[in-house]
């Protein structure tokens, strides 16, 4: 029992445990018989598969195949429940030649099976047992019916076909059925396809290839597909994939990764298109925000419309894909925020600050969003399985929302650690070959360090390289300085190379006869803005372009600037004089500025007495009302006609009210009552869902001490049965195999009962059975299970 065998352990062996699969003691573990149920369970057991890399899951899913042969007729002399470690060796090989009853494999190849098979030992993913090693049944039952794309073995599909022991038998039995010709080569080509799926579609009809190997029996019908569509399925017996492989898995375990591949490219062309990228992206987050000043709505089902998108990619200058991209980066990153009263996005509070501070800090800002960011992937549309909108969401309306930026469909809580994960991979690739390109190399390695896990996380690696691409931590598909120190977590280090890889930013601007101001470079965020504010940006490259105009210096004198300080900006900001041309339209429009005045008002005061107006002009008491004469019979108010109403007669006047009026009962303009609705809220509240740890977590040495001496000091464990876990796990293996097994179960009166029956499926909390000595179905709760033993 899994409950011996760890109370047997000694401490360094215990803290190794924890260190590899820290759920085990968190929270901590009263005694050894739970912390062995613990480790039994379904949740943990998927947990610490889907750490396991190629070469150990290979080693793993070997065992699992070779447990399930020692239960059939011996194969070889030392078949048996256990594996030795040379019968597994030799098991483990590329399938050349016949090996499970042929020469031993030689010493290095064993020798790094031994230390796999250990490395899973210490994990208690497998349990050494009278000179071998056994594959705990939890462990073998959340390693699925196919390990090493072995189908299941032909009494398990329920098939009576006696299938030949060697590939040339099954050659030999091929050509019996299809004849010699393009048929048997089919077949074959078919036969070599079901070793890395053993589950076939039949259609219907079938065709001849299906026939052949149906009537050969080297597929054994399931029954109907439950896909919908037409036809059924089949699976290759295990016996027969082990024919074809000569009696090995078919595989070479190979405990190192695969070597990157390719030309490196050059670090001086990444570098430089890792700052045009970094550039790029700036410029572009600051000219979304500009854009957005007046808000972006929603629609009642969630994200940015796409005329919406469409109207604010035109008014920032990119391209819709681009602003979608942005958009979801700034959301992230806190610079665009749900105003939750009016169901837009807006910027945020954080924006100005941002605005001024040095490139490489907007920079870091933008990074640290992206790899905290519950969303994934920000960039294309979202991959098919991939969306959070349920699967009983029509085709139509994923598709739509795949389209939409901010659409709640893009929510993964597991992002970060897709994001974390990337990068290691590719700071791993970089190191062992600098300059590697990623697109080819990442994918290949995250498929070797985490194979379950990158079956269900595939479709999001080149979304996220992409994503990488533009925040320059990669440049031109190779890993940078600035993007190997963020993935090793030196983010403060990484902010540093950035700023001084970028150049420093301009003071200085050329200014030009046909009313223009020329920028060759990155300009100060400060003369930016001024600048900006008194002139029109034109142009989205490098060289930004900024045109003075009539409109444009009344903007920037109805800001508060004069004609004085904006030619005394220019003055200090200009490599050249100021053109006669430009200072000419500088004073023609401040000349004409002020001739006509808007102003605002909330109510007005009317009265043909015109003393009377005076007096409450003039009046102390209704000051707060900034009551202003208009003309001699009409006063304007800067509050609402009923506020207005009630100081009036507070003042000992009385007026009457007119009937429709257009101003705010509440004596605030629109803008002030929203502001005020606004404050004390954060705007960011459940906008998205909370993502979880990028990094999960792991015991301290303290931790480990305390779990270890807790352990020791409980009472020993008593021998026992199986627990519900191994039971249930016992079970679920029996249906998939259709062996029988000793089922002891409880009654209400609490009486054991025994009996053998052949499990049909585990769902629901029951367990279908079917009974040989009675020929019939029973359905037993699993809570009644006491225990389940394999005959």
């Amino acid at each position: 029992m899994l409950t011996d065998h760890l109370s047997g352990w000694p401490d360094h062996r215990l803290e190794r445990l924890f260190s590899l699969r820290p759920d085990l003691c968190h929270p901590p573990v009263p005694d050894f018989a739970a912390l062995a149920a613990r480790a039994s369970t379904q949740m943990s057991v998927l947990r610490a598969l889907d750490g396991l890399d190629r070469a150990h899951l290979d080693v793993l899913e070997g065992m699992a195949v070779l447990a399930v042969l020692g239960r059939l007729p011996p194969t070889g002399p030392d078949a048996g429940p256990t594996v030795t470690l040379s019968r597994l060796a030799r098991f483990l090989t590329d399938g050349t030649a016949p090996s499970l009853s042929g020469a031993a494999s030689d010493e290095a190849h064993l020798a790094a099976v031994s230390a796999l098979v250990h490395d899973l030992a210490g994990a208690a993913l497998v349990v050494e047992h009278s000179g071998g090693w056994r594959v705990p049944v939890p462990v073998a039952a959340a390693l699925g019916p196919h390990p090493l794309s072995f189908g299941r073995t032909a009494a398990a599909l329920g098939s009576e076909v006696v299938l030949p022991a060697d590939r040339e038998g099954v050659l030999a039995l091929l050509g019996s059925e299809a004849g010699q010709g393009d048929l048997l080569a089919r077949a074959t080509a078919a036969l070599d396809a079901l070793q890395s799926s053993p589950v076939a579609r039949i259609p219907e009809p079938p065709d001849p290839v299906h026939e052949v190997l149906l009537r050969s029996g080297l597929l054994v019908a399931l029954g109907a597909d439950r896909s919908g569509s037409a036809g059924s399925v089949a699976e290759h017996p295990l016996e027969a994939g082990l024919a074809w492989r000569h009696g090995t898995a078919g595989r070479t375990v190979d405990p190192e990764p695969p070597v990157p591949s390719g030309r490196a490219v050059n670090p001086a062309l990444s570098r430089n298109a890792s700052l045009a990228a970094v550039s790029d992206l700036l410029r572009g987050a600051s000219d979304l925000l500009e854009a957005l000043g007046g808000g972006l709505p929603t629609l009642r089902s969630g994200g940015v419309g796409v005329r919406d998108l469409k109207r604010l990619a035109d008014a920032a200058g990119g391209t819709a894909e681009d602003v979608s991209w942005l958009l979801e980066l700034l959301a992230s990153a806190g610079l665009v925020v749900l105003d939750p009263d009016t169901s837009t996005w807006v910027p945020a509070a954080t924006v100005p600050a941002w605005r001024r501070s040095e490139r490489q800090v907007q920079w870091e800002a933008l990074v640290v969003g992206w790899l905290s960011s519950g969303r994934a992937p920000m960039l294309g549309p979202v991959p098919p399985g991939a969306s959070g909108l349920g699967p009983g969401t029509p085709t139509t309306a994923a598709g739509n929302a795949a389209r939409r930026a901010l659409a709640p469909d893009r929510n993964r809580a597991d992002a970060p650690r897709l994001r974390a994960a990337l990068l290691e991979a590719a700071l791993e690739v970089s190191d062992e070959k600098p300059g590697a390109r990623l697109e080819e190399a990442v994918p290949d390695r995250q498929q070797w360090r985490g194979p379950r896990q990158h079956a269900r996380s595939a479709a999001f690696t080149f979304a996220l390289l992409a994503e990488a691409d533009r925040l320059g931590l990669t440049g031109a598909g190779a890993l940078t300085a600035a993007g190997a120190l963020v993935a090793a977590g030196r983010l403060d280090e990484a902010t540093a190379a950035v700023g001084t890889a970028l150049p420093a930013p301009l003071t200085r601007v050329r200014l030009q006869g046909d009313l223009t101001a020329v920028a060759p470079g990155y300009l100060d965020p400060d003369v930016a803005g001024r600048l900006a504010a008194m002139a029109e940006v034109e142009g989205d490259g490098t060289a930004r372009v900024y045109r003075f105009s009539d409109a444009s210096l009344h903007r920037a004198l109805e800001a508060g600037s004069s004609a004085e300080e904006i030619e005394a900006f220019l003055e200090g900001h200009s490599e050249d004089a100021i053109p006669p041309s430009l200072r000419y339209l500088i004073r023609d429009v401040a000349r004409r500025h002020g001739m006509l005045t808007v102003g605002a008002a909330d109510a007005w005061l009317r009265s043909d007495d015109e003393d009377l107006l005076d007096v409450i002009v003039a009046d102390p008491a209704l000051a707060a009302a900034r009551l202003e004469r208009l003309a001699p019979t009409v006063v304007v108010a800067g509050v609402g006609p009923a506020v207005l109403h009630r100081m009036l007669a507070e003042a000992g006047h009385r007026a009457a009210s007119v009937r429709g009026s257009a101003s705010n009962v509440d004596g605030l303009s629109g803008p002030a009552r929203r502001t005020n609705a606004r404050e004390g809220r954060d705007a960011r509240d459940a906008t998205f869902p909370e993502p979880v740890r990028a990094v999960r977590w792991s015991p301290s040495e303290e931790d480990l001490a305390a779990q270890i001496a807790r352990l020791r000091s409980a009472p020993q464990p008593a021998p026992r049965g199986a627990g519900p876990e191994e039971a249930v796990a016992v079970l679920h293996q029996a249906a998939r195999q259709r062996s029988e097994v000793d089922l002891v179960t409880v009654d209400q009166r609490g009486q054991r009962q025994s009996r053998r029956v052949v499990p049909l499926a585990v769902a629901g909390g029951r367990v279908r059975c079917l009974v040989p000595d009675r020929e019939a179905e029973t359905v037993v709760p699993l809570h009644r299970i006491v225990s389940a033993t394999t005959v």
